[in-house]
């Protein structure tokens, strides 16, 4: 049986209505190197049932980003470490790319590219992958991959229902570590600044982004949020 050389972790919560769609972009995967951990949440609607119909693993976990990719990953068997959101998707396998970044440096991230030609959402686009570049921070819509002893040295995501990114990035730019960025982007939907508004969505996690390195709670940044 061939190594296991990279797990890609996606957590997901009552996302049945997409479910077909993410199910078909994971082809890109369909490769005995890699193995794909789906993280549910506690979803009340059919996601398991269809992920597993779809013939994937699907590992239960406490409601939570932080806590499902981290459960995630430390139950995988590669050697490296993709997380993924369930709306991200590539148009043709990564694998190259990450074994190329993870050759010359401990962890990585895909630019990235919304799959909508909004004015706002380009410059939105523009301003991640420039954040990204220029400030080695790298949010979870980016493709963020590791080595897992990489992963294991800096304590793993934290169990933190939101900004697990943004703190595990700062943590990688603490560790001194340079994240290197991959030649091919990552194409994630935009349903969460269409369905709230481009710029509202915009000024409120750069708000709650803001509210975190002050070391607010939380439970205040949440409610910000998700208000």
């Amino acid at each position: 049986m061939k190594k296991v050389e990279l797990s890609v972790v996606i957590p997901i919560y009552n996302e049945e209505n997409d479910l077909p769609l993410l199910i078909e972009n994971l082809k890109v995967f369909n490769d005995p190197a890699i193995e794909i951990i789906m993280v549910d949440g506690g979803s009340h609607d059919r996601s398991v049932e269809l992920l597993q119909a779809g013939g994937l693993k699907v590992l239960r976990a406490r409601k939570g980003r932080g806590n499902q990719l981290d459960y995630g990953a430390r139950h995988s068997n590669g050697d490296n470490l993709l997380f993924l959101h369930s709306d991200s998707y590539f148009k043709s396998s990564p694998l190259d790319c990450i074994r190329m970044n993870l050759e010359r440096a401990s962890i990585g991230a895909f630019p990235l590219r919304f799959t909508s030609n909004n004015l706002f959402l380009k410059l939105i686009e523009f301003g991640s992958n420039w954040r990204l570049a220029y400030r080695q921070i790298a949010f979870g819509d980016q493709g963020i991959h590791m080595k897992k002893t990489f992963y294991d040295e800096i304590g793993g995501f934290k169990h933190l229902p939101l900004m697990e990114d943004y703190d595990f990035s700062i943590r990688s730019k603490q560790a001194k570590q340079k994240l290197k960025i991959a030649p091919m982007p990552l194409y994630t939907s935009a349903r969460r600044f269409e369905q709230k508004g481009v710029l509202m969505t915009l000024v409120k996690m750069q708000y709650c982004q803001w509210l975190f390195r002050r070391n607010e709670s939380i439970e205040k940044i949440m409610k910000i949020y998700y208000s």
